[in-house]
């Protein structure tokens, strides 16, 4: 499955979030499935999917779907970057999981974390980086909770 992406959608998301600053230990999560933006945008809009996090200068975004807990690390910018997700759930509160993916601009790759609990809940991070150099990242961790 692809995703298309608009980035004006994503930047106006990021108006809406919250915040939750958390400590930072790290590993790896593995990538799923690539997916268009444009599918994610559709899923925004049906309300199916949430943007949580979008970094600084909206290059990456998260956008998570608590039906079946899938988090998308999307690509929302044409400036050759990837996107980063930093996220914590609460399965493992004090372990700081992290997605590195290139799906280039305008794709998402969908993580599937089923086995989060329905009252259970991911702080997300979203970081734009240049090979192995952080440019931008969100300001706080964000909450999304697995009942929608």
């Amino acid at each position: 499955m692809r995703f298309g992406f608009v980035a004006a959608a994503a930047a106006g998301m990021m108006l809406a979030l919250g915040s939750t600053a958390v400590a930072e230990p790290t590993t790896s999560g593995s990538a799923e499935e690539v997916v268009p933006v444009s599918a994610v945008s559709a899923m925004v809009a049906q309300a199916e999917c949430v943007v949580v996090s979008v970094s600084g200068d909206g290059g990456a975004f998260a956008c998570w779907n608590p039906t079946g807990e899938h988090l998308f690390n999307c690509d929302g910018a044409s400036d050759g970057h990837h996107p980063e997700l930093f996220y914590y759930r609460s399965t493992s509160p004090g372990t700081r999981r992290h997605l590195s993916d290139s799906p280039g601009y305008g794709y998402c790759v969908d993580h599937n974390l089923a086995d989060i609990p329905e009252s259970g809940w991911i702080r997300v991070k979203a970081c734009n980086y240049e090979k192995d150099t952080q440019l931008s990242c969100d300001s706080a961790y964000r909450y999304a909770y697995a009942n929608g």
